[in-house]
């Protein structure tokens, strides 16, 4: 998990123009249950995981998969923002 210096390093040398979260005491990664245990070379890591919130800051779409390699398509995302009735279905391919 990395540390906000980290994440700010990121931001910055791929020129974002969004925040990247840092948690580096796994107190979010746990909350929304994506950790994934020993699943790094030197221990815990959250699982890749996308989520969509509404206006209030509730979820209401998460993909996040057992296996990390499974990842949701960027047009799936889109297509999900487009249309809020979309954004509350379960993803495919999950």
């Amino acid at each position: 998990m990395d540390s906000p210096e980290e994440s700010a390093e990121i931001v910055e040398a791929y020129d974002l123009e969004f925040p990247i979260v840092s948690d580096p005491d796994a107190k979010w990664i746990e909350a929304f249950d994506v950790l994934h245990v020993n699943g790094g070379m030197t221990g815990d890591i959250a699982r890749p995981a996308t989520f969509i919130l509404d206006r209030d800051g509730e979820v209401v779409w998460l993909h996040a998969p057992e296996n990390w390699r499974i990842r949701v398509r960027p047009q799936e995302i889109l297509d999900r923002l487009s249309d809020p009735a979309q954004a509350r279905q379960q993803p495919s391919g999950s």
